[in-house]
């Protein structure tokens, strides 16, 4: 019998302060979701000469700042109503890996000339790999947990990220809570510790590493 499980990807953990601009869990699922469709299309967001200017601007700033791994911008309309959000997305472009920490947010007025903040949205680059996943043979990989340190809730790359994989993502926050990342949604999984679900495993694993 198939085995399911969760590749479980740790971080050290720190004492949490807000490392970057935060966004309301209605916010952060629209911006994942708009991310998955728009990092598909052609233009990638950059529609108009203030948006192309604003992915330009993203670009320079980072320039010698990013991992070194391929990156996409992608261009969003700023939740708050003026200027863009440009995302620094980064992939590997090899088939059964995607990025799921390594990815930046950048924040630019709404002339598309002026960077407003960047957010790198996770601490480290974390690359997951379908066919090098470290789990036993007779395992199914079906989702996934990691601690995530810059923010109390789950960052809207990992709803790109969840929809890309099509795995669910469970997130341990600073706070001690639980999230899963799902469908392009977020919500807090209050499954107990070792329960015979997804959730389960991964509240078991946090306990088991100090969470």
């Amino acid at each position: 019998m198939v085995r399911l499980a969760l590749l479980i990807l740790f971080f050290a953990i720190a004492a949490f302060a807000s490392e970057i601009r935060e966004f309301d869990v209605k916010t952060l699922q629209r911006l994942g979701n708009e991310l998955a469709r728009v990092s598909q299309t052609r233009d990638r967001g950059a529609t108009t000469p203030e948006r192309k200017r604003a992915r330009e601007t993203a670009i320079a700033a980072l320039q010698g700042d990013v991992p070194n791994i391929h990156y996409d911008y992608v261009v969003l309309d700023d939740p708050a109503g003026r200027g863009f959000l440009v995302y620094a997305l980064g992939s590997t472009r090899k088939a059964g890996q995607f990025v799921l920490g390594g990815h930046i947010r950048v924040t630019v007025s709404t002339d598309g000339r002026t960077v407003k903040r960047i957010d790198p949205l996770s601490r480290t680059l974390l690359i997951e790999d379908e066919k090098n996943t470290g789990l036993p043979k007779d395992t199914h990989l079906v989702g996934m947990y990691y601690n995530q340190l810059v923010s109390t809730k789950p960052v809207e790359t990992l709803i790109y990220a969840s929809n890309v994989s099509k795995r669910p993502i469970f997130v341990g926050t600073p706070d001690g809570k639980m999230w899963k990342v799902a469908n392009g949604t977020m919500s807090i999984d209050r499954s107990k510790p070792g329960s015979d679900t997804m959730g389960g495993a991964a509240r078991k694993a946090s306990q088991q590493h100090g969470r």
